[in-house]
């Protein structure tokens, strides 16, 4: 990395700690840039995904099944939903997981984060 790019990583650091501290109210004494560019090649594929109307209207409903425990599940339902929203960007989607393990369903039913 030349000089140049620490001094403006310092002077961005800088920045993010005052638009923190002085617009956002938060109480922070450092900041570490993260890395944002993940390159990523896959194939994700939902089970089901369909457009349905009922009385309520029409909504997309998503259906996963999943036949053992996955503590990351959660996450994938989110990105799967990411996904049909943005190719759906005016319609609701529904999701739902049917779990057909033998295991006791240990899964997490929603994402916390602390």
């Amino acid at each position: 990395m030349n000089d140049k790019d620490i001094v403006s990583k310092d002077i961005l650091k800088q920045i993010l700690m005052d638009i923190a501290r002085l617009l956002l109210r938060l109480d922070v004494d450092q900041a570490e840039f993260l890395e944002t560019e993940h390159q990523c090649v896959e194939d994700r594929r939902a089970d089901l995904v369909a457009r349905m109307t009922g009385k309520a209207g029409p909504f997309i409903l998503h259906i996963e099944i999943q036949n053992d425990n996955d503590s990351g599940m959660a996450w994938r339902m989110l990105r799967y939903r990411h996904d049909i929203g943005r190719a759906y960007p005016n319609e609701e989607v529904r999701q739902i997981l049917i779990y057909i393990g033998r295991a006791s369903l240990s899964m997490p039913e929603s994402l916390h984060q602390t």
